[in-house]
């Protein structure tokens, strides 16, 4: 389009310069026809005339060459303009390509993102929306991204030595039962949530379940939608965790047991909240030297951790059951000692 504009514009401003041109042109050649008729009946006319016929004709030579300077310096003129559009447009098609990747980076990036709120808000909803579907879909997909174990998750029951343990215990019906436990996993009593039972009455139903195990703080202190609302908070806090593989938290945090005071306790581990690269194979916690050697760490809730871990996972039960197997066996190789004695 520019390139047959410009010959327009040329075409039209050459149209008034020929027209100048051939008038010119008939000046001069009657000028010098007039110095022929004249050159016999009177010579200073004739040469007068001539003179001027050649200087009127010269002016004509003289405009074509401006004039073709003038074609040559425009065509130079176009070219370079040409040549600097070109330039242009391919900045601007590097400029709005790169800016469309930006865009497609950011794009993808909000998508990842919206899908991590979407699975946080799973959780979210067990305080938001306090149904009984809200938290059957919550320790589904806890259960299913490996976030819990299978046999559910640990709550503390604030300011006690108790435990909520929230699981489905038949996940083909979906039963949420709840059970209060101790330390070690003892259950001191079990509560389902019926579909027919509403929130109020499941959580006051584990009121009752607390004040008849003898843990009932008193009034306004036993409240279980203290330990859900950990629960929620724990689950968004490892998903977030969880988020990236790069962080290196996904091999050890997960299948979690209980989160209490700043420990994260696992199937496999023990694990400090402040530093999750941390982590105390559970096989480890019946040697002597842990608490002491946490404490020099700067760990000072670690004492009161490993105590906790070695009841959870039944460490001093298991420890006793292999020291009461040995001395089953001690006094058999004694009395064997003994016959061979006597038969020498």
């Amino acid at each position: 389009m520019s390139t047959r504009s410009a010959a327009a514009n040329a075409s039209e401003s050459w149209r008034p310069r020929a027209l100048i041109l051939s008038v010119t042109a008939l000046v001069g050649l009657g000028l010098a026809f007039g110095s022929w008729l004249l050159q016999h009946a009177d010579a200073w006319w004739s040469n007068l005339l001539a003179n001027m016929a050649v200087v009127v004709l010269l002016l004509i030579p003289g405009e074509l060459l401006l004039a073709g300077m003038r074609r040559s310096f425009e065509r130079v003129e176009r070219t370079a303009s040409r040549a600097e559009s070109v330039a242009e447009q391919a900045k601007q098609t590097a400029d709005t390509a790169a800016h469309s990747l930006d865009d497609i980076h950011q794009s993808l990036v909000d998508r990842q993102l919206a899908e991590l709120e979407d699975e946080l808000d799973v959780y979210r909803n067990i305080v938001n929306v306090t149904t009984r579907d809200s938290l059957i879909g919550a320790l589904r997909q806890a259960t299913q991204d490996q976030l819990i174990t299978a046999d559910g998750v640990r709550v503390p029951v604030w300011e006690t030595d108790i435990h909520y343990r929230f699981l489905i215990d038949r996940p083909s019906t979906e039963t949420l039962v709840v059970q209060l436990e101790e330390d070690d996993g003892t259950v001191l009593s079990s509560t389902s949530w019926d579909a027919s039972t509403t929130p109020e009455d499941f959580y006051q139903s584990l009121v009752y379940a607390v004040r008849d195990a003898g843990r009932d703080l008193g009034t306004g202190l036993n409240v279980p939608t203290q330990s859900v609302e950990e629960l929620a908070s724990m689950l968004t806090d490892v998903t977030r965790l969880r988020s990236q593989d790069l962080a290196g938290n996904r091999p050890t945090l997960r299948r979690i047991v209980e989160r209490r005071n700043g420990w994260y306790f696992t199937e496999r581990h023990v694990i400090p909240a402040d530093n999750l690269h941390y982590c105390i194979d559970i096989h480890r916690l019946d040697e002597l030297d842990w608490e002491e050697h946490l404490r020099d760490k700067g760990w000072y809730s670690a004492p009161d951790a490993i105590q906790f871990a070695r009841k959870l996972y039944r460490i001093d039960q298991q420890a006793s059951q292999r020291q009461s197997s040995d001395q089953r066996n001690r006094p058999d190789e004694e009395d064997g000692e003994s016959d061979d004695h006597l038969e020498s």
